[in-house]
């Protein structure tokens, strides 16, 4: 399961791991309280941070395909 590594960092399932300014992600939280919201590293193979009610819920993996399944 991806997870949110202390304080401003994110591991997908991949072993990728995303890294942000605290005050972005701080915003993010905040903002997603109202909707659901995405935020993407600058990463080639760019990952997808998903907030919903102020927390991360999902991080979507280009390497994953829509069943959630890894390709290598």
């Amino acid at each position: 399961m991806a997870r949110e590594l202390f304080p401003s960092s994110y591991e997908c399932d991949c072993g990728h791991i995303s890294h942000f300014f605290e005050n972005t992600v701080q915003q993010m939280k905040q903002q997603s309280m109202k909707r659901r919201i995405l935020l993407a590293d600058s990463m080639t193979n760019q990952h997808t941070i998903v907030f919903y009610n102020g927390e991360m819920v999902e991080i979507m993996c280009p390497k994953e395909d829509r069943d959630g399944r890894t390709s290598r």
